[in-house]
């Protein structure tokens, strides 16, 4: 599996948050991934209630301009728009007014948690987003101590209704290098349906992808596992549907 990747988490968009600063860096970034073997990415800029949230109508103009620059490196490379959200207060209603934005608008949504977030938090709030008619993808999974080699939590997540995105970046080290084999032993045993770069530019954590499914090497259950993960999941959240 060489191409046809899905990247669901990305700060592409120019200008909008801690991300691409400009055009020509969305630009250099689209053909970073695109070399990375990514044909499909959700650009998903921050949003938070009380935050300095950019205008829906704006980031859509940004949109258009980044698939015309993905256009000129290939027509079938595709971008669509979605945010990954900061837990909080309020999110609910912020969805329902449409100032914030589900997953290219499907029912699916990228939630974000503080680091220190008690697993109550999550538990609650997650089950919020359920019972308003959302399906929560838990963005960067990895990285919240609630969830840390807690089976049983992600397990009871996952029974709820919730969906899991780990980065890529978690795999090969990053900031969390001593997890990294257990953030593959997460993916290997099923409990990851998403992956994304979480790409912020050119400098700072890069839209890698293909750099990382070399550390599970030429296992062959791996790799039927990352083809869910890359495309099959991914196509059936971008169409709506629950992941069987």
């Amino acid at each position: 599996m060489e191409t046809g990747f899905y990247d669901i988490h990305t700060h592409i968009l120019p200008g909008v948050d801690d991300g691409s600063k400009s055009p020509d860096e969305s630009k250099h970034m689209l053909q970073m991934a695109y070399d990375q073997g990514v044909r499909h990415i959700v650009a998903t800029p921050h949003f938070s209630v009380k935050g300095d949230n950019h205008p829906v109508d704006e980031l859509k103009e940004k949109l258009a301009l980044l698939q015309k620059q993905a256009d000129e490196i290939d027509h079938s490379f595709t971008v669509s728009l979605g945010n990954e959200l900061l837990n909080g207060p309020g999110m609910v209603e912020e969805l329902q007014k449409g100032r914030a934005l589900t997953m290219a608008g499907t029912r699916y949504i990228l939630v974000e948690f503080l680091l220190s977030d008690k697993y109550q938090v999550l538990y609650h709030s997650l089950h919020e987003y359920i019972m308003a008619g959302y399906i929560p993808i838990i963005a960067h999974m990895e990285r919240y101590e609630a969830l840390y080699k807690n089976y049983d939590h992600i397990e009871e997540l996952a029974k709820m209704g919730c969906y899991f995105q780990m980065n890529t970046e978690s795999i090969v080290g990053g900031f969390l290098q001593r997890r990294a084999a257990y953030h593959r032993r997460l993916i290997l045993d099923g409990y990851i349906q998403f992956m994304g770069s979480d790409c912020h530019g050119m400098d700072y954590r890069k839209p890698l992808m293909k750099d990382a499914l070399r550390y599970f090497g030429q296992n062959p259950d791996a790799e039927r596992i990352l083809q869910k993960i890359l495309n099959k999941y991914p196509e059936t959240m971008l169409s709506d549907k629950y992941i069987d």
